[in-house]
C-alpha cells in the first residue's frame, strides 16, 4: 500500500481548498473530492449548478445541498491510515483501550477504533468477546514495515452501519436507491421493500467489469488526449507561417499594381511633353514664317500680321491647355486607381490580421479545452485506480457506478479529433484586382492547324461592329488595311454566314467592300448586342447599378449605342451602365488552337460547374455532338480532370475527360442554384453536413468559394465551389 500511496502522492489525499488532509470528503460527479465544510460555501452560494473549483465542470445542485453529494468513504479510510503511518513512524505514546495505559502501543482495531498494547493484543484476539474483531486489527509492525496494501486494508473495515438501522451492519445493496447499504429486514420488510436487492460481491463484480471496460477503453484514447497538445502547437506554427507568407504575397501584388501606375504616370508625363514640344515647335515655325512675310510686305500691312500671329498664339495656347485638361483627367483616374489600390491593399491585410487574431483567439480557447480534458483524464484515471486496487467490494459498489457515469463523456470528449485544426491553422485572402484589363485576345491565322478551321471559326464569330485586317488583298483592299464589319448574310437558325463573305467600311478607301471570311482576322472584338460580357473589377467609379451582380457572372448584351449598354446577368435582367464598365468573354473551340495541349490547358483553366458543354470525341458512351450540363469536376491525376456531366439525349450523366469536349456557353452556379456535397463536413461547433446532402447556394463569395444554407434553411456554411457538385 505505501508504494501506491507513493506513486498517487500525498497531495491525491488533500483537499484542493484547504491544502489539508481530507476531513469528511465530499464526491463530486465529476470525481473531484472537497472537505465538506470547504465545498459547502460554493454549493450554498450556487443556483441549480455547481460548478467544480478544479475542472469547472458542472453538475446538478442536490436538494439537501452538500449532504446530497456521497461521502467518499474509501478515500476517508485511506486518509484515517495516512494519519495511523504517521502516528507509527512519530512513535508517539498512545492510551491502550484494554488497559486504559498511556504506552508505545502494537495495533489498531478497526471494530474498536482504538489502540492496543502488546498485552492486550493478544487478549483481544483470544478473548470470546472480541474474538471476531480478529480480522479486523491492524498490527502497527506491518504500517512500519510498509506491508501493507489497498486490498488489505479493505479487508480490515468492517462492513458499514445499515442506513436506517446504524446499530445494524449493512447486508445487501438497494440498487434502485444508489447501491445503498441496508439490513436484511430493510430490504424485505421495511422502506426497501419491492426495490431491486443485490449482494455486495455479485454487485461489486458487476460495477468492477463496468469499471474496468471504461478504463480499457481510456487507455486507448490516452495518445489522443496527451498529443494534442502537440498538434494545438504544430497547427499555430503554420497559422503563424501563412499569415507571414500571405501578407507577403498581398505586398508583392501590391508593388507590383503601384509600378504599373507609376509607369502609367511615366508614360502620361512623357506624352504631355512630347505634345507641348510639339506644340512650341509649331508655334516658333509658324511666327517665324509670319515675321518673315511681315518683313517683306509694306509697313502698313503689319497690324494685319500682328492680328494673325495672336491669333496662332491664342491657339497654341488653347491646344496646350486641351492637353493638361486631358492629362489632369488622365492623372486623376490614375490616383483614384492608386487609392483604390491601397484601400485594398490595407483591407487585405486587416482581413488576414482579423483571422490570425480571431484563430488564434480560437487556438486559446482550444488550448484551455485541451489543458483541462486531460486534467479530468488524469483525475479520473487516478480515482478509478485507486478504488480498483482497494479491491474492497463495499468501495466498489459505493464508487463505481457514479464513475462509470462520469467515463461515458469522458471517453467522447477523448475521442474528439477536432478536425477543423488544418483549417485554423491558415488565412486566406482575395487576389489584389488587376488595375488594367487585360486586352481581349486577338485570333489569327496562324492559331489555326487549316484553312477549313479558320474559315469555320471566323464563320461563327463575326459580328457587326468588330474591327478587322487585311490578309490577302481583295478588289482593292490591301493586306494590312483595317476596317469595320458593317453586315453579312447570316443563318437566322444556326448564327453561320451563308456566303462566307462581309461587308466591310475601309477607312482608307473611303468605300465599302465585300471580302471572304477567312480573308481577314479580327483586330477587335467589339461589344456588340449579342456578346457576353462581365463586368471589369478594375472599373474606377462603378456605377451603382452594379449592386446585386457577382463580378463572375456572364450576361448577354441586348442593347447598346457605343458608349451605353444594356446587359442580361443570371442576378438582375436589366443591368444598365458604360460599355467601358465591362469586358468581353470569348469561348474558343477546338478548332482555335494547333495542338491538343494547349487546347487542354485552355479547357483546366475555363471549365467550371454549371457550364453547357458538347463532346468532340467518341468515347463509347457518348457521341460527338452530344451536349449537356457540367455537374461535377474532379483532379484525376496532375493534367487531367474528370468532368461528370448530365446529357440531354442520354438523360443521364457519366464522366469524361475534360480534353474531349467543348465548351459552349458560361452559365456558373448562381444565388438559389441546389447543389450537393462531394465530402462530409464537421465543424468545432459540432454541426454540419454529411456526404450527398442537398445544400442551397445564398450568396457568391468570390471565384473560389459561395455561402450554403442546410439542416432546414437554420444554419449557413462557407464552402469551396471544389467541395460541391451541381444537383442532378
Amino acid at each position: 500500500m505505501a508504494s501506491q500511496l507513493e506513486d498517487m502522492g500525498e497531495h491525491f489525499f488533500s483537499c484542493s481548498i484547504c491544502l489539508h488532509s481530507f476531513k469528511d470528503p465530499k464526491l463530486l460527479p465529476c470525481l473531484h473530492r472537497f472537505c465538506r465544510g470547504c465545498i459547502k460555501p460554493v454549493v450554498d452560494e450556487s443556483d441549480d449548478k455547481v460548478k467544480c473549483p478544479l475542472c469547472k465542470q458542472d453538475c446538478d445542485k442536490p436538494d439537501d445541498g452538500v449532504d446530497g453529494f456521497k461521502t467518499d468513504f474509501h478515500t476517508r479510510n485511506v486518509v484515517e491510515y495516512i494519519q495511523l503511518q504517521k502516528s507509527v513512524a512519530a512513535e508517539e505514546v498512545r492510551k491502550c483501550i484494554g488497559c486504559s495505559k498511556e504506552l508505545h502501543v502494537a495495533a489498531f482495531c478497526f471494530k474498536c477504533r482504538g489502540f492496543i498494547c502488546r498485552k492486550c493484543h493478544e487478549v483481544h484476539e483470544s478473548s470470546g468477546m472480541t474474538r471476531d474483531h480478529k480480522e479486523h486489527v491492524l498490527a502497527l509492525k506491518d504500517v512500519k514495515d510498509k506491508h501493507l496494501t489497498l486490498e488489505k486494508l479493505g479487508s480490515l473495515k468492517e462492513a458499514p452501519s445499515c442506513s436506517e438501522h446504524p446499530e445494524k451492519l449493512a447486508e445487501i445493496c438497494c440498487v434502485d436507491c444508489g447501491n445503498l447499504p441496508i439490513c436484511m429486514v430493510c430490504g424485505h420488510h421495511e422502506k426497501h421493500k419491492g426495490h431491486t436487492i443485490r449482494g455486495v460481491r455479485e454487485l461489486a463484480a458487476e460495477e468492477r467489469e463496468k469499471i474496468e471496460h471504461s478504463m480499457k477503453v481510456l487507455k486507448e484514447q490516452d495518445k489522443n488526449v496527451r498529443g494534442f497538445p502537440a498538434k494545438l502547437a504544430e497547427a499555430r506554427k503554420a497559422l503563424e507561417a501563412s499569415i507571414a507568407e500571405t501578407k507577403a504575397r498581398i505586398r508583392s501584388q501590391y508593388n507590383e499594381e503601384a509600378e504599373k501606375v507609376n509607369e502609367k504616370e511615366r508614360e502620361a508625363d512623357e506624352v504631355l511633353a512630347r505634345h507641348k514640344a510639339e506644340v512650341d515647335r509649331k508655334e516658333r515655325e509658324e511666327v517665324a514664317d509670319l515675321n518673315r512675310q511681315r518683313e517683306r510686305e509694306l509697313k502698313t500691312v503689319n497690324d494685319k500680321y500682328d492680328k494673325r500671329v495672336n491669333k496662332a498664339k491664342a491657339k497654341a495656347a488653347d491646344e496646350r491647355g486641351e492637353k493638361d485638361t486631358a492629362a489632369s483627367k488622365t492623372k486623376d483616374v490614375l490616383t483614384k486607381k492608386r487609392s483604390y489600390l491601397e484601400k485594398e491593399f490595407m483591407d487585405s491585410i486587416s482581413s488576414v490580421d482579423h483571422q490570425g487574431n480571431t484563430n488564434m483567439t480560437t487556438f486559446g480557447e482550444l488550448s484551455d479545452q485541451s489543458t483541462h480534458r486531460i486534467q479530468r483524464y488524469d483525475n479520473f484515471v487516478t480515482v478509478v485506480s485507486s478504488v480498483l486496487a482497494s479491491r474492497d467490494h463495499w468501495t466498489d459498489v459505493s464508487c463505481l457506478p457514479d464513475m462509470n457515469v462520469s467515463s461515458k463523456p469522458l471517453i467522447k470528449d477523448a475521442k474528439k479529433e477536432f478536425l477543423e485544426i488544418d483549417a485554423l491553422s491558415k488565412v486566406t485572402s482575395k487576389r489584389i484586382t488587376p488595375l488594367f484589363a487585360n486586352p481581349a485576345p486577338v485570333i489569327k491565322r496562324d492559331d489555326f492547324k487549316s484553312d477549313d478551321d479558320y474559315d469555320k471559326y471566323m464563320k461563327e464569330h463575326l459580328r457587326i461592329g468588330m474591327t478587322v485586317r487585311c490578309r490577302k488583298a481583295n478588289r482593292g483592299v490591301q493586306v494590312g488595311d483595317t476596317g469595320k464589319v458593317i453586315g453579312f448574310a447570316m443563318n437566322p437558325w444556326t448564327g453561320v454566314v451563308y456566303d462566307g463573305r462581309v461587308d466591310c467600311q475601309w477607312p482608307r478607301l473611303g468605300d465599302t467592300h465585300g471580302v471572304g471570311c477567312s480573308d481577314v482576322e479580327i483586330v477587335d472584338q467589339g461589344i456588340q448586342v449579342g456578346s457576353k460580357v462581365r463586368l471589369q473589377r478594375s472599373a474606377v467609379n462603378p456605377s451603382r447599378d452594379q449592386e446585386g451582380v457577382n463580378p463572375r457572372s456572364v450576361g448577354r448584351v441586348t442593347a447598346t449605342d457605343g458608349k451605353n449598354c444594356t446587359v442580361e446577368f443570371p442576378t438582375k435582367k436589366r443591368w444598365k451602365g458604360l460599355v467601358a464598365e465591362v469586358e468581353q468573354v470569348l469561348l474558343l473551340r477546338r478548332g482555335a488552337f494547333q495542338d491538343d495541349g494547349s487546347y487542354s490547358a485552355y479547357v483546366m483553366d475555363t471549365i467550371s460547374i454549371g457550364m453547357a458543354v458538347r463532346c468532340y470525341k467518341d468515347d463509347g458512351m457518348t457521341k460527338v455532338g452530344d451536349t449537356g450540363t457540367v455537374i461535377m469536376i474532379e483532379d484525376i491525376v496532375p493534367g487531367q480532370l474528370g468532368i461528370e456531366v448530365k446529357w440531354q439525349m442520354q438523360g443521364g450523366a457519366h464522366w469524361v475527360k475534360h480534353s474531349s469536349i467543348e465548351i459552349l456557353g458560361l452559365r456558373l452556379l448562381k444565388v438559389g442554384d441546389t447543389v450537393r456535397a462531394k465530402q462530409s463536413i464537421s465543424t468545432i461547433l459540432g454541426f454540419g453536413w454529411e456526404k450527398g446532402e442537398t445544400l442551397k447556394i445564398t450568396e457568391i463569395v468570390d471565384d473560389r468559394g459561395c455561402v450554403v444554407q442546410y439542416e432546414d434553411a437554420c444554419r449557413t456554411l462557407p464552402i469551396l465551389f471544389s467541395r460541391v457538385g451541381l444537383l442532378q
